[in-house]
């Protein structure tokens, strides 16, 4: 165990736009007039980059937590930051591209560094249940870091999670409840009225805990990149705490002195579902609801984020950038992806082509560096791959030599 956190005077929780004080230990995960909720550090402003085994010893100045337990972790983390190669560097027209391939954390999305630091959570308010809402990913998350905690789960899904997902959840031994609904935004925040109502502790993926563990990956890339930031970051949206955690993380180094220049964020949010996205192009201050849509991208389906209008003031403040893609640009994205090697879920690939078009649109410059997030393993929907993927097909024995020798003359 890490015991780093004594150090320092402890922490609270503040809503996101009015700034009114919560205490650290606030069940709900929006403030009484529905604003997100983020952790605040009284001494952010001394925090240090310390020397350690685990990259949260490393930044345990940045972190909440009185203990954190190296039993709780799965191996999260450490995922490799890539250059991208030459197909994608002419296909987006951008020379600095690189790849965040966080598709390889142990459940196979990002959503595992969220996960470690609920578990973490749950330890310190020694809570014996924990729930989550989820379309998929988080749901797998945190069944399988449940498992490594001791704690078995409660996973409410939408009807349409991909069955890939659910089978996960099942096996790591979580409750899983899958509702009916055409309207993912309304099923959690009634969702999230019930728990205040239960005393229960949902841990969705906005909420301050959970967006505190995605800072980590703005850690991680901060060692990586051997303190040098990008230009920017690109990251599919949709309940809102990765791109926050992400930001928050880079905005409290530079607050502490470890950086002086701060990136900028990319918006990214399918065409057919576009709340944030849709009111930053328009110059509005609060989301967009959308409803009654459909996407291939059920990785973020969020029509109604409580979180979005926190996200479209930061845009506006910090310079973001937001853009949309359709159904067919998200699957071209996900093919491209998968001939550069990366196998992608929807969602993922929807950043690829944002940045495309934001850089024929001449607002990202040829040179400027951009990070593309890979948010969650193609593996994670079958579906979407079967409509995507070549038919290998079956042939003859016999026919294979005339077979190769066709491939070989065509440079196929």
């Amino acid at each position: 165990m890490s015991d780093l956190k004594n150090m320092k005077s402890g922490p609270g929780l503040a809503s996101t736009l009015t700034h009114q004080p919560y205490p650290f230990d606030y069940l709900p995960e929006t403030a009484e007039n529905g604003e997100s909720l983020e952790v605040v550090l009284p001494d952010i402003h001394r925090a240090q980059h310390r020397p350690g085994l685990y990259l949260w010893e490393r930044f345990a100045d940045f972190l909440p937590f009185k203990v954190m337990d190296a039993a709780c972790s799965l191996g999260e983390g450490n995922t490799p930051l890539l250059p991208a190669n030459e197909a994608l560097h002419s296909f987006t027209g951008l020379r600095q591209l690189w790849l965040k391939n966080e598709t390889l954390n142990p459940t196979w999305s990002f959503k595992d560094r969220g996960s470690l630091a609920c578990m973490w959570m749950v330890r310190e308010m020694k809570e014996q249940v924990t729930a989550t809402i989820s379309t998929g990913n988080m749901g797998h998350s945190i069944a399988a870091y449940g498992a490594a905690a001791g704690i078995r789960p409660l996973i409410f899904v939408p009807h349409y999670t991909p069955s890939e997902k659910i089978l996960s959840m099942s096996m790591h031994g979580a409750k899983v409840i899958r509702i009916a609904t055409q309207d993912y935004s309304h099923m959690k925040n009634t969702l999230l009225e019930y728990a205040k109502q239960w005393g229960l502790r949902i841990v969705s993926g906005n909420g301050p805990v959970r967006t505190e563990g995605y800072k980590l990956t703005a850690f991680e890339m901060y060692e990586q990149m051997a303190g040098e930031v990008p230009d920017y970051i690109a990251v599919p949206t949709s309940a809102c705490g990765h791109i926050r955690g992400i930001f928050k993380g880079y905005l409290e180094m530079k607050t502490a002195g470890l950086m002086q220049k701060l990136h900028k964020m990319i918006v990214v949010q399918a065409a057919n579902n576009s709340p944030i996205v849709s009111a930053i192009k328009q110059g509005l201050k609060e989301v967009v609801p959308f409803s009654n849509f459909h996407t291939v991208a059920e990785a973020i389906t969020s029509g109604n984020p409580f979180g979005g209008d926190e996200i479209i003031d930061k845009a506006y403040r910090y310079g973001w950038l937001a853009e949309t893609v359709t159904e067919s640009e998200i699957l071209d994205g996900q093919k491209q992806l998968a001939r550069a090697g990366y196998l992608v879920e929807p969602a993922s690939a929807a950043s690829l082509w944002a940045v495309k078009k934001l850089r024929e649109k001449k607002i990202l410059e040829p040179h400027a560096g951009v990070v593309l997030m890979l948010t969650g393993s193609g593996l994670k929907d079958m579906d979407v791959l079967k409509m995507n993927a070549d038919d290998a097909g079956v042939v003859d024995l016999e026919a294979v030599p005339g077979l190769v020798l066709r491939m070989i003359a065509s440079g196929e």
